[in-house]
């Protein structure tokens, strides 16, 4: 069994920075990118942290997947929402940008809205939706994917053989006055696919349920899972809620933002951005089925101010009193008492913050090549 090793946040906060640095990506953007990585880590979401640094990000620098160059391009806009292009860069960045802009705008109008289309992956969507809470907002954050063709992996929709839908993750967060931020962070699947390779990297059966193989069978196995289960499973345990969960989000990121479109039509419309050479998912859209195209990931961002409906204040006390009439009430035996979105992961932020982010050993073995590579120092250890 391997060791867990330990690191403080603000290191590995330094270290995932600098290694963005290293790939090309402009400094502002690259502190952002490890900010999203680490507060993951920090949360308990580890699914979503520094595991994915060297899998994901790195590597699709590397192979120029992720334009280190990329600039946001603004293709609509009003006083309460924006239409933007990412460029083809690092999502984590740039979904740093869609939410300020959101937030900018809520607090010139209100509320402000942002879709993005052309993006990468964005990590932890709950990150986004946390930042309105500082600024006494309701935040929205949505990642999304729809298939134009079939995928080898992904979730299945009701009563499909093959996937339609990644796992489309919603995330919303309300602000508090005393106790810890509601922030609702969920994939629309049962499971998101990092934690099935999480359970094959520490060599764990995963529990029945979550998934089937490429015979549309359920498995246990991690790596014979092929097709992820929307929310709820079958259609009999209310899997058709998830799926229509994960096509709303679709819906939100994909087709609001325009990354999901009609390459024929659009090419016919000069004013279109289509038509002047932005990247898509695939260089020939006759290969899809339908004709339609998706354009990499695409994402949706929200901001509302609370002064909208009440004052900020008396939401915040409000929802206060609700979490604490929440946890008055029985919990099962065995269990501490009764929770609410957030609440746990708020409380493993602040023991990760004291006692260090823990690294299991095929991530640190992960982090030590990256630091071996770029010659950036690397400060993992053995918690006391």
């Amino acid at each position: 069994m391997t060791e867990t090793l330990f690191i403080q946040a603000d290191l590995l906060r330094t270290f995932s920075s600098k290694v963005f640095q290293r790939l090309g990506i402009p400094r502002d953007q690259a502190e952002d990118a490890a900010d999203v990585l680490v507060w993951a880590n920090l949360h308990g979401i580890d699914t979503h942290g520094v595991r994915n640094l060297k899998q994901y990000y790195v590597a699709q620098l590397e192979e120029g997947l992720i334009r280190p160059d990329a600039k946001i391009e603004i293709e609509h806009e009003t006083p309460i929402s924006a239409r933007v292009n990412a460029g083809g860069g690092l999502g984590l960045a740039a979904a740093c940008w869609g939410m300020r802009r959101a937030i900018a705008k809520a607090q010139e109008s209100g509320s402000g809205f942002v879709s993005m289309n052309t993006s990468n992956h964005l990590g932890a969507s709950g990150y986004f939706a946390r930042m309105a809470v500082e600024h006494d907002m309701i935040g929205v954050s949505m990642t999304g994917y729809f298939l134009p063709q079939d995928a080898e992996r992904g979730l299945l929709p009701t009563f499909g053989i093959t996937p339609m839908l990644s796992t489309n993750p919603l995330s919303v967060s309300f602000p508090t006055e005393e106790e810890p931020p509601f922030l609702l962070d969920m994939a629309t699947s049962i499971v998101p696919y990092n934690r099935i390779q999480m359970m094959r990297e520490a060599g764990k059966p995963i529990p029945l349920g979550w998934g089937l193989d490429q015979n549309h069978q359920p498995t246990t196995d991690p790596d014979a899972l092929y097709y992820l289960l929307p929310l709820g499973g079958p259609r009999e345990l209310g899997g058709h809620k998830g799926y229509g969960l994960a096509l709303m989000v679709g819906i939100f990121c994909a087709v609001l933002s325009g990354g999901w479109f009609d390459p024929a039509a659009m090419m016919k419309d000069e004013s279109s951005p289509e038509a002047h050479g932005h990247f898509f998912q695939s260089d020939d859209p006759s290969k899809t089925d339908t004709g339609y195209v998706q354009r990499a990931d695409a994402h949706f961002f929200g901001a509302i101010r609370l002064d909208l409906f009440r004052s900020a204040q008396d939401f915040k006390r409000g929802l206060d009193a609700m979490i604490r009439t929440i946890h008055s009430f029985p919990a099962e035996p065995g269990k501490e008492g009764v929770l609410y979105p957030g609440e746990i992961e708020y409380d493993t932020s602040q023991r990760r913050q004291r006692e260090g982010i823990p690294i299991p050993g095929p991530i640190a073995a992960d982090l030590r090549a990256l630091s071996k590579k770029y010659a950036l120092p690397l400060a993992l250890g053995s918690r006391s």
